[in-house]
């Protein structure tokens, strides 16, 4: 008894894996684009702290608003767009395949302060962004 597997078998699991591998990517810079989209931009410490690591690398961001100036309302997207180049060229740098899974970190050292202190808000909390990234992306 023989049986013979054709070439054009392999070709549909290359073709599945490369359509998951967008499909990941795709997701990764939606949550990515969320989460700085979202985030409130005073002097841009908050959204700078925002890292994206291999699931169990402890490597993290803490920029601290200490001593910076307010952005002017010109430069607030452009920083927005520039942290969410910086997210997406480290995730690309990641190999998908050996991926466990990912997380989402941000360490600012002023997240308390912000989460307290509803004069100093320029949009969601700390804590609301969390909640609205867990719902939008369970």
């Amino acid at each position: 008894m023989q049986v013979t597997v054709a070439a054009s078998f392999f070709k549909k699991f290359d073709m599945l894996e490369k359509k998951a591998e967008d499909a990941i990517k795709d997701k990764v810079s939606e949550i990515v684009s969320d989460a700085v989209d979202l985030s409130p931009v005073d002097t841009g410490a908050f959204v700078e702290s925002w890292q994206i690591n291999p699931r169990g690398q402890t490597s993290s961001r803490a920029r601290s608003s200490a001593g910076r100036t307010r952005l002017p309302e010109g430069a607030k997207q452009s920083k927005r767009e520039q942290e969410k180049a910086r997210l997406e060229g480290r995730f690309a740098s990641f190999e998908i395949e050996d991926l466990s899974g990912l997380t989402l970190t941000n360490r600012a050292p002023h997240i308390k302060h912000m989460n307290e202190n509803d004069r100093l808000r320029t949009g969601l909390s700390p804590s609301e962004l969390q909640a609205v990234l867990r719902d939008r992306h369970r």
